[in-house]
């Protein structure tokens, strides 16, 4: 069944995407993900560190007993960031205070003063040792300089800033870095390989793979570019929970046309689910907005029971890829918009961040493919490679139901 022969279905998708993905306001991020801004001026460092309040929960079982987030997370930076110049520590000028932040967000200041000269060695342990995979963006700057971006995870705790550091102030380093940010961003970023990899399960040609890869890259290049631009600004809640989304009706759709059957059951069964989150929004206002989810029961009901088998899947799948694309890229744009750049930066910031998504995209999905092929000829002749991609399908299915539900419920 093709959709070009069913135009009740081409309309069905165009209004479900239209409801489950209309832009909102602005509302949380459920990364593990934190950000700061430094300037150096002379001998002092002021530093403004913001964070999600949810994230600044994850600091309840190191104070057991206390119940002010705010002071829980001044201790905590206060203990974790350390800045060194020269040969000597850097002092505390005052306590960290906190500073009026929007709803959702705390931010707190530090300052402190170093005497010696040269570059500064910058130590942030913040989050790392109750959320390992937590990354912290931070934006320096030096003297009213050009601003430079680092990245922090928990491999990486320590950077250098400064004349002789690894992040020079010319544009071309500058570019890097944002082309460095992009990459780090994709390959840690969980739930875009696990969409990644629930593309490739049944691709078998290369040029199916391509298809995919380009579908991918222009959907979420455009809303990047649209959201950092300011054009476009979706809810970011609302966002992460599409994105285990996608990555649930790929996979379950991979089982599917395996199976050559249950299309119209999984359908209905997911539409039904989608209803009932829609139902518990308008009753209590818990859940995504209920035009979204009522858009994405329209969708799966117009989607999955298309195709009948995995050619006509691998048919659909570019339109489907550029389309789920348009979700990732908000995902993406996150990054950039929480930084707060300015508009002179945001050409250089959008190119390299972009080029380095692309980069990373390419990387996860040569591996992928590369691992496929090799299990697959390991494996040839026998139903091993059969099973492992309906095992998969169905790993990568319920993480992504998992992604959507907790992400849906907390947004």
């Amino acid at each position: 069944m093709s959709p070009l022969t069913r135009p009740h279905a081409r309309a069905l998708l165009v209004l479900a995407a239209a409801l489950a993905f209309a832009p909102r306001n602005a509302g949380a991020h459920t990364r593990s993900q934190s950000f700061s801004t430094w300037d150096v001026l002379g001998q002092e460092v002021v530093v403004v560190f913001s964070a999600p309040i949810y994230e600044a929960t994850r600091l309840v079982p190191l104070a057991p007993g206390a119940s002010d987030l705010d002071a829980m997370l001044r201790d905590h930076l206060a203990s974790h960031i350390r800045v060194t110049r020269g040969a000597a520590g850097c002092t505390t000028l005052a306590a960290p205070r906190s500073l009026p932040a929007r709803a959702g967000l705390a931010r707190v200041e530090l300052r402190f003063r170093c005497s010696e000269p040269g570059a500064l060695r910058v130590s942030n342990g913040a989050f790392f040792d109750v959320a390992p995979s937590h990354v912290h963006y931070a934006r320096v700057r030096i003297d009213g300089g050009p601003a430079s971006e680092l990245l922090f995870s928990d491999a990486r705790r320590e950077r250098r800033v400064g004349a002789d550091a690894d992040s020079a102030r010319d544009d071309t380093a500058s570019l890097a870095a944002y082309l460095r940010l992009g990459s780090e961003h994709i390959v840690a970023g969980a739930d875009h390989v696990a969409f990644l990899l629930a593309l490739l399960l049944l691709c078998r040609r290369l040029r199916d793979v391509l298809l995919l890869v380009t579908g991918f890259t222009l959907g979420h290049s455009l809303t990047l570019t649209l959201a950092v631009l300011g054009y476009v600004r979706p809810d970011v809640g609302v966002v992460e929970a599409l994105i285990g989304f996608t990555i649930a009706l790929v996979a379950a759709e991979n089982s599917s046309v395996r199976l050559h059957a249950g299309r119209y059951a999984l359908a209905g069964t997911a539409a039904a689910g989608l209803a009932a989150l829609a139902l518990a929004h308008a009753a209590s206002g818990v859940g995504p907005p209920a035009a979204t989810s009522l858009g994405l029961a329209l969708f799966v009901l117009a989607y999955l029971p298309l195709a009948s088998d995995a050619s006509e899947a691998l048919r659909l799948r570019p339109l489907l890829t550029l389309l789920f694309g348009l979700v990732h890229g908000f995902g993406f744009a996150n990054v950039l918009l929480e930084l707060g750049l300015a508009r002179a930066q945001l050409a250089r910031a959008l190119l390299g961040f972009n080029l380095g998504v692309e980069i990373g995209q390419l990387a996860i999905v040569a591996v992928l493919w590369l691992a496929g092929r090799a299990l697959a000829r390991c494996f040839s002749g026998t139903r091993l490679s059969a099973l492992a991609v309906d095992v998969l399908s169905a790993t990568l299915c319920g993480l992504g139901i998992h992604w959507f539900v907790a992400r849906a419920l907390g947004s």
